[in-house]
């Protein structure tokens, strides 16, 4: 072989474009309290955190940090707490060394609430300006402000100041300074400041009232089973309340409702339409200021009820309990059984302890039985809802919340006993209960519009927030440590978070263990269920005039 081979082969094999891939020193996990939202983004080198508004971006306490195998930090330490008031840069290292930031966004709920308002207020962070919408018919020289937060928690709007007419003879102005204590009425027809306090500094925030015309319209209808309410909105002050008309969609006549089911609040008009049929369409309208507006269909309910909810019907697949019939489509009800049997058997399994044990209908009659158990990895709380069992996942497990329902129940009714015990296993933050809190049960029902079920991951710590999501149309909640050795009925209410949207899907979850999804609870702790039932409007009794004959 010449040299001029050799040498070309050698440069060939030197120029391979074969590489081994690269692996970057990074961020996998990085948790602070008060934190809402962790974004860790390798191609950027960024951390993004969105914390809440009370905790203080110079001093946040970090929970967890984690790195990639091999990664280390430069200086070989990471800090307990953190100032994110600015961009921090951390340097990280693995071969090389690669430079990350860390930032945090802090968003802050601020309000602005007034007599007859339109809408949200509107602010001008920046500036410290804020906006508020109200009918033409309001005076803004006596505009009643109901509330306000323009800072973070723990702030106070303390005063307020503006240049008022203090003499009404000579016409002489000045600039007077109120001290706040809402709701008070205030003339928001000129330039009005108020003083923030908070943390020992003055913030001023300079507030505009700006009068809106408001077109009377139908904003929405709540209708149930066998009553409707038109929610609804005009000009408010002089203006002639409008005339609320319906009738059956398919009937040549209106009805008009009567004055004294309507109410009228400012600009909003509420009006109630009783003795409807249920699952019938209806048209509903308005005339206002001699003006017939478009008409709005809406349709009533059904009295429907969930498949199974009487616990009666159950099948077993070797030690696996499923609270429905074998094949049901949909089958509604599940449980974490399909996840833990193999390790501690069925938490969720029939009885024949029942509410009423002199119904006799040809069947065995069940109820639902739930036990928090141990197993070797993890607690495990008994558990049955409305949904579908998923998988198992680490020291948990993915299941899907909900199944389709449009409806509208008043409550969810049933009975129930519950045998408590000490809070036996916990993991953080709720290690401190160990030995010390009794256990409580738990009944959840809540209507959503959700897309599709909800997925809650056990494990990585997914779980539906109750008080935030958007999407929750109306919630209800029992919960108790009480020990009830024989049947309690009970009823819980939903709370309607918004009347004029349809539910998607409904969720009912029943817990042995209140805390069991962060894998806390008493071991032994039993609930038992049966006879749930939705709880609808009914129809209306008219009073049947005493016979003069009887008396």
């Amino acid at each position: 072989m010449s040299i001029s081979l050799v040498a070309v082969l050698a440069v060939a094999c030197f120029s391979n474009d074969m590489s081994l891939p690269r692996i970057l020193a990074q961020f996998t996990k990085l948790e602070v309290e008060g934190a809402l939202e962790t974004t860790i983004d390798p191609a950027t080198r960024t951390v993004s955190l969105v914390v809440n508004e009370e905790v203080e971006l110079g001093s946040l306490v970090v929970n967890t940090v984690e790195l990639n195998e091999k990664a280390s930090f430069k200086n070989g330490s990471f800090p307990n707490t953190l100032d994110l008031t600015s961009p921090m840069e951390v340097m990280l290292t693995m071969y090389q060394d690669y430079w990350w930031t860390i930032k945090a966004t802090q968003p802050v709920e601020r309000y602005v609430y007034c007599a007859n308002q339109i809408g949200e207020a509107e602010f001008d962070v920046q500036n410290r300006v804020a906006k508020v919408y109200v009918s033409q018919s309001q005076r803004l020289d006596r505009l009643e402000v109901l509330d306000m937060k323009l800072e973070r928690v723990g702030s106070v709007v303390t005063n307020t100041t503006a240049v008022e007419l203090v003499n009404t003879q000579t016409g002489e102005t000045s600039e007077v300074t109120r001290n706040c204590e809402f709701p008070m009425v205030l003339n928001c027809d000129v330039k009005r400041t108020f003083n923030v306090s908070f943390q020992g500094q003055d913030i001023p925030w300079t507030l505009y009232a700006v009068p809106v015309e408001v077109a009377a319209e139908i904003k929405g209808i709540d209708a149930r089973c066998y009553y409707a309410e038109v929610i609804a909105a005009f000009g408010g002050g002089d203006n002639p309340v409008p005339v609320f008309e319906y009738k059956q969609a398919d009937a040549q006549e209106w009805t008009v409702i009567p004055e004294e089911n309507i109410t009228v609040d400012g600009i909003n008009i509420s009006a109630m339409i009783y003795g409807l049929e249920m699952s019938t369409d209806y048209l509903v309208r308005i005339i206002a200021n001699d003006e017939i507006l478009p008409e709005v269909a809406f349709r009533t309910g059904v009295s429907t009820q969930l498949y199974n909810s009487s616990f009666d019907e159950w099948w077993q697949d070797d030690k696996v309990w499923y609270p429905y019939a074998k094949g049901a489509s949909p089958s509604v009800w599940d449980s974490a059984n399909p996840g833990a049997a193999k390790f501690i058997g069925s938490s969720t399994y029939p009885t024949e302890d029942i509410v009423n044990a002199d119904v006799q209908d040809g069947k065995v009659r069940k109820a639902a039985e739930m036990v928090s158990r141990n197993a070797a990895v993890a607690f495990a709380a008994g558990n049955l809802y409305v949904g579908k069992f998923g998988r198992v996942q680490g020291i948990g497990a993915i299941l899907d919340w909900g199944t389709e329902f449009t409806e509208k129940p008043m409550a969810l009714k049933g009975y129930y006993k519950y045998s408590p015990m000490t809070i036996t296993h916990a993991k953080e933050p709720y290690l401190d209960l160990i030995g010390k809190a009794t256990d409580r049960c738990q009944i959840l029902v809540f209507l959503t519009d959700w897309d599709a079920p909800f997925t809650v991951n056990t494990t990585a710590g997914v779980f539906v927030d109750f008080e935030n999501d958007e999407h929750i149309i109306a919630f209800g909640k029992l919960e108790s440590d009480e020990t009830v050795t024989d049947f309690r009925e009970f009823q819980i209410d939903l709370e309607y978070r918004d009347k004029t949207r349809t539910p998607k899907y409904i969720v009912i979850s029943c817990c042995a263990s209140y805390l069991g999804d962060y894998f806390t609870g008493g071991e032994g702790s039993k609930l038992v269920v049966d006879e749930f039932e939705l709880v609808y409007d009914q129809p209306l009794v008219e009073e049947t005039p005493e016979d003069e004959t009887s008396k």
